[in-house]
């Protein structure tokens, strides 16, 4: 049976895998769902506590102006004060409402995970990334969620966007089909020009071990944020790999070193 934890207005749908130290918290991306990480979250020690997050999958969806990075980072913090969590997992939006988190608490989390970091400081979403995001909100307004999923991937593979990955087609297929029709929009629209970082100094100042995980050739999460997320925590190992195919090939040895790291 599902849990449920109340944030600012908004109940989160919570999942807990597995059980013991440590616990995390793990948080999807943008226009995802709890169920993408679900998956690998019985490979890595300890109790997972995964969560959609607000206008996502099984949470609430409240109104209008509810979807800053600010209020999804009190989703992080609601969730891991309820758990007692004591390590953040966060891929893509949820290691940047991570990091929004941890720069008004430096010390919040003992041990990070970020997985794809998407952009920091002041940069705005790059032209090409804001316009697939925008598209993405446009068709789930205008259509019902089956056929936008159908104009959305005709795009999408009109792009290229799974050349090379073999998986990466019904991956991208099955998620466009969980995604909550009526908050996701909001959440585009209000997320992509409210960048999780607009200042590196206090990042300088989460001293918790950290991994930071990019690959080159990826356009929305770029090689080159990793780099200097990495660089600018003080404690973060950084691993790269050569292109997203690598990545997909590589996850059980990805798991292995998220594994190792956490109860290191």
């Amino acid at each position: 049976m599902g849990e449920w934890v109340q944030s600012d207005g908004a109940r989160l749908a919570v999942e807990v895998i597995g059980e013991g130290d440590p616990v995390s918290v793990v948080t999807h991306g943008l226009c995802q769902s709890r169920v993408e990480l679900s998956i690998l979250a019985p490979f890595v020690p300890g109790t997972k506590v995964l969560f959609d997050f607000r206008g996502h999958g099984e949470s609430d969806r409240p109104p209008p102006g509810s979807y800053s990075m600010d209020h999804f980072a009190g989703d992080i913090d609601a969730v891991a004060s309820a758990y007692d969590a004591s390590v953040l997992i966060g891929a893509s939006l949820g290691g940047g409402a991570g990091l929004r988190l941890l720069m008004r608490d430096p010390e919040r989390f003992e041990r990070v995970v970020i997985l794809l970091p998407a952009r920091l400081e002041a940069e705005a979403a790059s032209a090409g990334v804001r316009m697939r995001l925008l598209r993405v909100a446009d068709a789930l307004e205008r259509y019902p969620l089956e056929e936008a999923t159908r104009r959305i991937m005709e795009l999408e593979e009109a792009e290229g966007a799974f050349d090379g990955i073999g998986s990466a087609r019904q991956t991208r297929l099955e998620a466009l089909l969980r995604m909550n029709r009526d908050g996701i929009p909001h959440a585009i629209r209000e997320a992509i020009d409210d960048p999780p970082v607009r200042d590196l100094a206090p990042v300088r100042r989460v001293t918790a071990p950290a991994i930071v995980v990019g690959q080159e050739g990826d356009t929305i999460h770029t090689a080159e944020v990793a780099r200097e997320l990495a660089d600018a925590l003080p404690n973060a190992e950084l691993i790269m790999f050569p292109d997203p195919e690598a990545m997909v090939r590589e996850i059980p040895m990805l798991i292995a070193r998220i594994a190792a790291f956490m109860t290191g």
